[in-house]
Order: structure tokens, then sequence, then C-alpha cells
């Protein structure tokens, strides 16, 4: 037998989570060619209003160009000012929206130990960390339905995620977190109610999003209960634990604004598929552009497509085991159909948003594809045997 063959399902988990960050890395080198300073990732720009707090209290961070501002500032912003107490949360845009998801920020802003020099630094570290778990834990959420664990591969070949590697945001995380979550919850009542609610919490203060995932695994419960199969009662009640300290959270968040500050902007989410028709509609405009444009006009609606198709097969996958993983996968095939044309139309946020729900889409295919082939699952007895998760229909 080879040495592949000889990994087992936790050896194989361990050579995606590795891949993603090798490619990862060497992603973030090239996209800052010819040459990579760590703080550049952040992306915080030489005339954003943050930029001379962050002079005074980093004098070798790199800045980058206006036209590059992105969404790194605003977790850097929240690392520095975990509370909206101090002078960071005034100096950013949105900021009460963008306090709605902290704890990236805050891990940041924790593991820094205090010191904004090493925050650039400890973004880097937890985005390959969270490179690796979401390899790792994909992996292991596949196997468990009895599909190859090799599918965790799909972390490092996702452009949405490696380009958020190369902006140090949320995504690898994201999906890290929901793959625990599903696993944690496939151990019914022998996984620790208080751990599953630990998960949950820091899932739903991760990214406003990620509530939608405790709603599906209650679905998933109410649809057992309907079924007269067992119910994870202890595990149902901890998943409560997440929506009440995201809704605790916004609320001490609206406390701390203006209605300004609070606002939010048209265009990112609306009506189930209106934005992507307006995304439709604003790209033959940009087809007749300038040059630029026109790569943009002419490639959209064909990404948008390909991820459409994905997000479908992967909820009908879901929706005829009806597993807990298929109602993650539906809500959140939902919430992208009800995306806007400013985060659907331009290519780095339409391959970065949906990212998280393609790379469980297509967890929920390759379980599918297997069990639809007919082939055997991993037995007990064999390495890469770990618990089903609720696929029992």
């Amino acid at each position: 037998m080879s040495r592949i063959h000889r990994l087992g399902g936790r050896g194989v988990a361990l050579v995606c989570g590795a891949v993603a960050v090798l490619v990862a890395a060497l992603t973030q080198w090239a996209s800052r060619w010819p040459e990579l300073h760590v703080s550049q990732l952040l992306h915080i720009a030489d005339t954003d209003a943050i930029a001379q707090l962050v002079r005074e209290l980093d004098p070798d961070f790199k800045f980058v160009t206006g036209v590059e501002h992105y969404d790194g500032v605003y977790y850097y912003a929240i690392a520095l000012d975990p509370f909206a107490l101090g002078q960071a949360h005034d100096l950013i845009d949105l900021a009460g929206y963008r306090y709605g998801s902290p704890l990236w920020g805050w891990l940041a802003g924790l593991f820094s130990l205090g010191n904004p020099v090493a925050l650039p630094l400890v973004f880097w570290f937890m985005t390959l960390a969270s490179l690796f778990g979401a390899g790792y834990l994909l992996s292991r959420l596949v196997a468990s339905g009895g599909g190859s664990a090799w599918w965790g591969l799909a972390v490092a070949a996702s452009p949405g995620l490696l380009y958020s590697s190369t902006t140090l945001l949320t995504e690898p995380m994201q999906l890290a977190m929901v793959c625990a979550i599903l696993l944690w919850w496939g151990r019914g009542e022998k996984g620790s109610a208080w751990v599953l609610a630990a998960l949950v919490v820091v899932t739903c203060l991760l990214k406003q999003q990620l509530i939608l995932v405790p709603f599906a695994l209650l679905l998933h419960t109410a649809y057992r209960m309907l079924r007269g199969r067992s119910v994870n009662w202890p595990g149902a009640v901890a998943l409560v634990a997440g929506p009440a300290a995201y809704f605790g959270w916004s609320f001490f968040v609206r406390t701390r604004f203006s209605a300004e500050q609070l606002a939010y902007s048209a265009g990112n989410i609306g009506f189930p598929f209106l934005g992507w028709l307006q995304t439709f509609e604003f790209a033959s405009y940009l087809r007749v552009g300038d040059p630029y444009s026109m790569q943009i006009g002419t490639t959209a609606p064909a990404g948008l497509a390909a991820t459409a198709v994905v997000l479908a097969i992967g909820a009908v996958a879901g929706l005829h085991r009806r597993d807990a993983l298929g109602f993650v996968v539906v809500l959140q095939a939902g919430l992208v159909a009800c995306l806007g044309w400013l985060t659907l139309l331009h290519p780095h946020e339409m391959f970065r948003i949906p990212s998280v729900p393609v790379a469980l889409a297509l967890a929920s295919l390759a379980i599918g594809l297997r069990r639809a082939s007919g082939e055997t699952e991993a037995t007990p007895s064999e390495p890469g045997y770990v618990p089903r998760f609720s696929l029992r229909r």
C-alpha cells in the first residue's frame, strides 16, 4: 500500500490544511510582488482617516494607495479599540456595521498583548492558522459523511478564500468554525453542549451572516422531531447562545454609535435575485466602457453563473439527504441569492463573499456523489473513520 493510502483520514486532513497554508502564503507573496511586507496585507491606505494614528503607533507600517483600501482597516481599528470606547472607532466609515462582526479584531488585539506593532504579524498568523483549520476541518467534515477526505483541498483551490488570505480577512476562519460546529453537532449528546455553545457564540460574533448556522441546525432539529427521531435537546438549547450573544452585542453597538455610523450601504443586500439582475444589467454597461471595465462586464456573468450552479447543486444534494450540512447550505445559498450588486459585480467581492457557502456546497456535493456511487463508507476499524454527523434520514 502506498504512503498516500496509509495516511488515513486525519493524515489526509493534515495534508489538506498544510497545502492550504502553503498555497495561501505563495498567493500573498504574489499579490504584493516583488516584495511582501505583512502590514500591506491589511490594505490600510495612506489616505484613510485612521492612517495618522497608525503612523504614530507603528512608524514602520507600510500603507497602500487609496484605490487599494480594503476591509482589513476595520479589523485593525477594532483590535485597537475593541469596545468602541477609544479613538479608532471614529476613524472608520460605517463603524456601527463594522463593529457588528468584532471577533476577528478582538482576537488580534488579544494575541498582540496590546502591542500595536505586532498587529500585522498577528493578523497574518491568524489567517494562516485559519486556512489550516479550514482545510483540515473541511476534510474531516466530508469524510464524516462518507466522502473522500481529499475534498479538503478545495480550500487551497478556492479563489475567494485565497483572495481573503491576501487581505487578512475572516472567510477562512468562518469556514473552519462552521465545519467545527457541524462536526461537534454530529456527536449528538456525546458532545458537550457547553463546547457547542462556545463554538456558536464565536461563530456568530465572527460574521453577521453566520447567525444563520444555528438557525439551520434548529431547523434540522425540528425536522428530526417531526419525523419522530431522536433529538439532541441539550445541543438545541446550546445553539441559542450564538444568536443571543450576537443580538446582545448588537444592542451594545447601537448605544455606542450615531445614526450615521450605524448606516449600511444600499446595494449590499436586498430581495432575492434582485441584486443578481441588477448586476447583469450593470455588467452590460461596463462591457462598452474602458478596457478594464470591459473585463469586469464580460466576466462577472460567467463567475456568478458558476457560483449559482455550485450552490444550487449543493443545496439540492443537502435537501435530498436532509442532514445538518444540507440545512446550512440551503440557508447560506438563500442568503447569497439576496446579495446586492455592490457585492456581486466586482470580482474580488464576487468570489470572496460567497466563498464559505460555496465550500460548504462542495462538501455537500462530495458527500452526495460518494453515497450515490454506492461506494462503501469507512468502518470504525479503519484509520480515517469518524462518526457520521446525522446523515440518517
